[in-house]
């Protein structure tokens, strides 16, 4: 009986050799909510590449205090980027939304990027989207109003978690990845379940209505669309997700 195609991008735009030669070494884990995969400055001994559920990466100050600065869901992952160059990593790594992982050892990985010239293409792809997609979130924060980028954030976050209709989104979270207070959060999201678009309760977020929170959003959302079909064809992010998950 064939294997299941995995949902992560990253696995998923690799050769079929180089799936095959990948798959002794990778495992699938449990990504509990609250849980750290890696502190600030730790060595990177395990790649994660989820295939639903998010992680949040954090940068935290001298003073304490710390500010999640992206999310990761399975568009990617975490730590395959570092192991193939300092083997540390610069953020704290926690699960924001729970799901499941493929865990590979840095190692492993290594070996199998280096001995393949299609994995480091597949590689190579893979940052040059990231790269792509932070610019595009830095022009967006920059010149785009709060409301039709939450509408954006919510589809990506449905997206990037693998396509969940009830996402255990907490009003924080929101608040510090559109750079808004938490009332602006709550006012937001209350508008937007009076229009029937969405169910919000404390901690929680169901889409009801996705075409309806798509004709809301801003451009960025058809631009990085576009930027994954043209870097990352076999993404089945550049396609529609499927919501019933979850």
């Amino acid at each position: 009986m064939a294997k299941p195609a995995p949902d992560n991008a990253l696995l998923r735009s690799l050769s079929k050799s180089d799936l095959e030669a990948l798959e002794p070494h990778l495992k699938l884990v449990d990504l509990k909510t609250g849980a750290t995969l890696y502190e600030m400055e730790d060595s990177v001994e395990w790649v994660y590449l989820p295939e639903i559920g998010l992680l949040s990466l954090i940068i935290v100050m001298e003073s304490g205090a710390a500010i999640e600065t992206s999310i990761v869901g399975r568009e990617g992952g975490v730590g395959f980027i570092e192991a193939l160059g300092s083997g540390k990593i610069f953020n704290r790594v926690i699960v924001q939304v729970p799901g499941k992982a493929y865990r590979v050892h840095a190692k492993a990985y290594r070996e199998a990027f280096d001995a393949s010239a299609t994995m480091r293409k597949a590689v190579h792809q893979q940052i040059e989207l990231l790269q792509a997609e932070g610019r595009q979130a830095i022009a967006c924060h920059s010149l785009h109003k709060v409301k039709p980028r939450f509408n954006r954030w919510l589809l990506e976050c449905q997206d990037l978690a693998g396509g969940m209709k009830v996402m255990p989104l907490k009003q924080e979270f929101l608040a510090v990845m559109l750079g808004v207070s938490r009332t602006t959060v709550t006012r937001i999201a209350l508008e937007a379940q009076k229009r029937g678009l969405l169910k919000y309760t404390r901690g929680s977020v169901e889409i009801l209505d996705r075409a309806g929170l798509e004709k809301g959003a801003c451009e960025c959302r058809a631009s990085v669309q576009h930027l994954r079909r043209e870097l990352e064809p076999a993404s089945v992010l550049a396609s529609k997700p499927n919501p019933a998950k979850g």
